[in-house]
């Protein structure tokens, strides 16, 4: 299973997300849950580089993790559109994924 964290700052934004685990859907290389995951997550570190001053990001194959220290309105709207996907995604797959929310210290 894909275990997907949305962090959450003091003021209830997201600032960031912690992905690990595996979806199991299918074998390496034709799992489609898991490039999905893949995709809208690389797809939000991308579009916050663009966006964000302070975007750190780490993949080390076992986690991946990206959070921001001072989100705006366009790092709201760019993390409003991973959760949209991923919430998207548990529609049709949520046994091989989870989303929760976990507080940013």
């Amino acid at each position: 299973m894909i275990n997907i964290n949305l962090l959450i700052n003091k003021k209830d934004e997201i600032v960031g997300f912690e992905i690990e685990g595996h979806a199991n859907y299918d074998e390496y290389g034709k799992d489609l849950v898991c490039s999905a995951v893949t995709i809208l997550a690389y797809s939000c570190v991308n579009s916050l580089d663009k966006y964000a001053d302070d975007v750190n990001f780490s993949d080390n194959e076992i986690i991946m993790t990206v959070s921001i220290s001072s989100p705006n309105r366009d790092t709201d709207v760019i993390f409003d559109y991973f959760k949209t996907g991923i919430e998207t995604l548990l529609g049709n797959y949520g046994s091989y994924v989870k989303l929760n929310y976990k507080e940013k210290i």
